[in-house]
């Protein structure tokens, strides 16, 4: 028999073996081939040769004042070495520190404590340049034009006023907006709470808006006019291999680096698919945050018929456990839905309201995605760290090991078709035209 594996907790395989009679379509190894550059050299080769855009020596060039945005910690971005690289080159044109304001993208997101900002950037950052968390729902927003969705484009007045706005950023794969970097750090990082409310909930299951696709996607588009709107200078986005190590570094213009990123993020981390399996087993790395342990649902999804079983290996949840809110949450609405997931989130977006309104954006997005999947497939979660009550509080099944999951399933489909992600959590599913489905 084949041995198969799974990437565990600290990028440790977990082998297993599958029934006789079940056959594997794709087994989504990803080769990795690793860059000989160092990061700094990456950075600086980058913003010294931008897509799309004049030197950014030019574009400062007898500006007063810059605004460096910056995700928050829900990505993996280096920013430390990022924003250091980044400084030095602007110290060289002539910008000093006093002239530079670091404003923490957090969307709808929790503003980012002291400690956490100095554990990030380094002490001696923190002290030499203004960091400020971005606030959704503060009065001093600054309206700067209306999109088609979002309404009216609320900014945070540190970037409105400065001369030049800059963007660092990852470029990896996004459940709505195809790919995450570029002007996500406008639309949500610094806008306002109405302006995200209304671009999620119009556009979270609008044609066109899924992983990995930019063309015709809505949700990105919108994104892309509050890039404009907001008059986003410059970018600096990561791109990662599927060890999520950096493969590479990509800057310039909002647009036309970011496409290029997009392009070296699917050859990195891209797999083709060319028929939906009746089981698709999938690792939940790199993640082990309670709800970022959800997210391999949406490549698994896509390669599995409608009516199939998603087999979600999580050997490791932060915590040891799923957090009660989450649990909570989740178990409200699978009783409000009433066994119709589906009928439960197309009611609440038809209406423009969100099913947990003192929630996140994303949060609201990510469980109106995961009640969306639930309709199409069943899930068995298998983690030492979860049990049975907590994964039917989620709506899932449960195993305590991959053999047990693997032979509850082979009980019922003993010659199953197979689809099996390794990396769940990085994975980019290139799928056949007739695997695309619409919720």
């Amino acid at each position: 028999m084949t041995d198969y594996f799974l990437m565990g907790h600290e990028g440790k395989k977990v082998s297993f073996r599958l029934p006789a009679g079940w056959q594997v379509l794709r087994n989504a190894v990803i080769k990795v081939e690793k860059t000989e550059k160092p990061l700094e050299q990456l950075v600086r080769e980058a913003i010294a040769s931008p897509l799309g855009t004049p030197p950014l020596a030019d574009l400062v060039k007898g500006k007063g004042s810059v605004a460096i945005i910056v995700d928050d910690l829900t990505r993996p971005t280096p920013r430390k070495a990022l924003l250091a690289c980044l400084l030095d080159f602007l110290h060289d044109l002539g910008i000093g520190n006093d002239q530079v304001d670091v404003l923490i993208g957090v969307g709808t997101h929790r503003p980012l404590s002291r400690a956490e900002i100095e554990d990030t950037f380094g002490g001696k950052l923190c002290r030499e340049v203004r960091f400020t968390n971005h606030d959704c729902r503060a009065s001093d927003l600054v309206s700067v034009g209306t999109l088609k969705f979002g309404g009216e484009l609320l900014l945070n007045p540190i970037a409105v006023k400065a001369d030049v706005r800059i963007a660092i950023g990852s470029l990896l794969p996004h459940l709505h907006n195809g790919f995450g970097g570029g002007a996500k750090l406008v639309l949500p990082g610094i806008a306002g709470w109405d302006t995200i409310r209304r671009h999620h909930v119009a556009l979270t299951i609008a044609h066109g808006v899924t992983l990995g696709n930019l063309k015709g996607n809505p949700f990105h588009d919108d994104i892309t006019e509050a890039g404009r709107l907001g008059k986003l200078d410059f970018i600096i986005n990561v791109v990662y291999d599927a060890d999520e190590d950096v493969k590479a570094i990509v800057a310039g213009d909002f647009e036309k680096a970011f496409a290029f990123g997009a392009r070296l993020c699917e050859k990195e981390l891209g797999v083709r698919f060319d028929r939906a399996a009746d089981v698709t087993i999938a690792s939940a790395f790199p993640y082990t945050e309670g709800p970022q342990v959800m997210k391999p649902l949406c490549p698994a999804t896509m390669v599995t018929k409608k009516g199939g079983v998603v087999i979600i290996f999580a050997p490791h949840i932060r915590g040891g456990r799923f957090p009660a809110s989450l649990l909570d949450v989740f178990s409200g609405a699978h009783s409000r839905a009433n066994r119709d997931t589906r009928g439960l989130v197309f009611d609440f977006l038809s209406r423009g309201e969100l099913l947990i309104p003192d929630a996140t954006m994303d949060f609201n997005s990510a469980l109106n995605t995961v009640l969306l999947f639930l309709s199409r497939v069943k899930v068995l979660l298998v983690s030492k760290d979860a049990d049975e009550q907590q994964a039917a509080q989620l709506g899932f099944a449960y195993a305590g090991s991959l053999d047990d999951a693997i032979a509850a399933v082979s009980r019922s489909l003993p010659d199953a078709t197979v689809n099996i992600l390794p990396l769940g959590g990085l994975v980019l599913p290139l799928v056949a035209e007739e695997m695309k489905f619409t919720y």
